[in-house]
């Protein structure tokens, strides 16, 4: 049974690190810096959940969230935002997007787990 693919975007390389060292030995991880980078990882491969920053460079997560729903093959693909802003206006516009659901950094990796698991389920990807 093939691993499920999880694209991991976020422009901090340790952060990208963490997300691997938690999540290798389960997912085929995929790590892009950019959400410019992500576009083209989806344009010629697939993801099963996107992790996905929102502060980034040239395309901001929001960006990248409106952008990728509007491509049928991604309108159900769980994605999950994890970022370490706290405040109130950036929570109540993470919570009213379309991802499936908001994680603060630094995120366990007992919580990490846990959402991606449900998020996957979800969909009936298990």
């Amino acid at each position: 049974m093939r691993k499920k693919v999880i694209l991991a975007t976020d422009d901090n390389l340790v952060q990208l690190e963490l997300f691997q060292k938690i999540l290798v030995p389960t997912y085929d991880v995929r790590p892009v810096k950019s959400a410019s980078d992500a576009i083209h990882f989806l344009n010629v491969g697939q993801a099963d959940l996107i992790l996905l920053d929102i502060e980034m460079p040239n395309i901001t997560g929001f960006d990248f969230l409106a952008d990728i729903r509007k491509i049928p093959s991604y309108m159900n693909v769980p994605i999950i935002i994890v970022s370490g802003n706290t405040g109130q206006e950036f929570f109540n516009k993470a919570r009213n997007s379309t991802a499936f659901d908001v994680l603060t950094k630094p995120v366990t990796q007992e919580t990490l787990i846990r959402t991606i698991e449900k998020a996957l389920a979800s969909v009936g990807a298990d």
